[in-house]
């Protein structure tokens, strides 16, 4: 290691300061020197220049020394230099709200390489007693735990504060506030026929409802169905994809008119991106899908005639897996274009063949809410609702699982499956009086 070299500078204005130089490595035979000005003291430029040549041998960069950086600005380094990199834009913008909304708030001020383990804990305490949900203090302590593993692996820290700690959960102590848990919701034949009665086959969110319901699909799968992920033939679904929104301010109109098709459609694209999990999967289709789906495509191209060269159409770069298998490689986003190298064959569309967005489902659950008075509705309950359909009807927990795209039949049972129905009710009754 190299001294540590202190001159002095005098500026224009006549003001004094110190600067620091050492060497570092050459490149290509040259001999270099990395050095900063603007000191006030020989002392205090001495003790920065030793401070950034340890790092410099430590992690081969003069980078300022993070470990004094407030954890709010830690974590958007962390953003961007780690999880931007190796993350879904999802899960980028997810993080970033639980930073924003919780950790930040909490922890944001202090300095990285002072929060200690019981920092920490207090945190994940307070959420515990302010009623949040399991899944929303494991998101929270799962970000600080990847970050702090990130500082370590980056040498900011030599050890992480966030190593095993355990999150209060079920037998321990129970909570100061009801925990904030949206209800599992089941759906009632009674009520479904109310809902498709108020969106008849025609309207705009039909198609969606229907595919929820019939096939227990995730919002964003839904929507992404082609017509090459359907056989006929064998009555089966391919699911191999979902559509995600992506918010981009910095385009210009020329591009989201290239993308979206209106130079005022927003700012931002819709995307194709691999199912949730890459829970790529083959599902059945009983015959009301089958035949609804047959009429849509036989529909689709009668219009596509008639409208001509005004019928919409939507490409993509890169051509959609259809086999409903999970690529050994995982596939890159796939932006919805207007115009493009693919062609798709969107299922959920209007006559004039444009795109029904998943956004539409917004409205249609309001409406469901606040006009049939089906309150805690949302789209997933129709995944609830044919899970637990399929459980009245005897289907097996492996093949409700398989249907779902579930890597553990643990989440099936647990979240999906664990509605009691009348029927599942009547069942149990029925063992009971026949098991003595």
């Amino acid at each position: 290691m190299s001294d540590i070299v202190i001159r002095e500078r005098v500026l224009k204005n006549g003001t004094v300061t110190f600067e620091y130089s050492f060497e570092i490595a050459p490149i290509n035979g040259k001999r270099r020197r990395k050095s900063k000005s603007g000191f006030r003291s020989k002392r205090e430029a001495k003790a920065a220049g030793k401070l950034a040549q340890q790092q410099y041998e430590n992690t081969g960069t003069t980078i300022a020394n993070k470990a004094e950086m407030s954890y709010s600005d830690y974590l958007k380094f962390w953003i961007q230099k780690d999880v931007a990199t190796t993350c879904k834009d999802a899960t980028v913008e997810n993080y970033e709200k639980k930073i924003r909304l919780y950790i930040s708030p909490f922890l944001g001020e202090k300095r990285l390489r002072s929060i200690v383990r019981q920092d920490i804990k207090d945190f994940l305490e307070k959420m515990y007693d302010d009623g949040f949900s399991k899944n929303t203090i494991s998101v929270c302590k799962g970000i600080i735990t990847k970050s702090f593993d990130y500082a370590v692996d980056s040498q900011i820290l030599s050890s992480s504060p966030a190593t095993g700690i355990k999150r209060l959960s079920k037998g321990g102590r129970p909570p100061k506030n009801p925990t904030r848990t949206s209800p599992h919701v089941y759906i009632p034949k009674e009520q479904m026929d109310q809902i498709f009665e108020r969106f008849p086959c025609g309207t705009s969110p039909y198609l969606s409802l229907m595919t929820g319901y019939h096939c227990g699909t995730r919002l964003g799968e839904s929507y992404a169905i082609v017509e090459e992920d359907i056989d006929f033939v064998n009555k089966k679904l391919k699911l191999n994809r979902q559509i995600q929104w992506k918010s981009d301010s910095t385009r210009t109109k020329e591009e989201i008119q290239q993308s979206n098709g209106s130079s005022h459609a927003g700012n931002g694209y819709w995307y194709f991106t691999e199912p949730k999990y890459r829970s790529y999967r083959i599902i059945d289709l009983d015959d009301d899908m089958i035949e609804l789906l047959s009429d849509i495509i036989g529909r689709r191209k009668s219009s596509e005639k008639y409208y001509g060269s005004h019928y919409v159409h939507y490409y993509v770069d890169q051509p959609l897996l259809n086999s409903g298998v999970a690529p050994e490689t995982p596939i890159p986003d796939n932006p919805l274009k207007s115009s493009g190298k693919h062609e798709l064959h969107l299922i959920n569309i209007r006559e004039d063949g444009s795109f029904i967005t998943p956004r539409t489902m917004q409205h249609t659950a309001t409406v469901i809410q606040k006009q049939l008075g089906i309150k805690d509705f949302d789209y997933h309950s129709l995944r609830h609702t044919h899970s637990t359909m399929l459980l009245e009807m005897g289907a097996p927990d492996v093949y409700i699982q398989r249907r779902l795209g579930h890597t553990s039949s643990q989440v099936t049972k647990e979240v999906y499956t664990n509605h009691l129905t009348p029927a599942i009710q009547n069942k149990g009754l029925d063992v009971l009086q026949n098991l003595y």
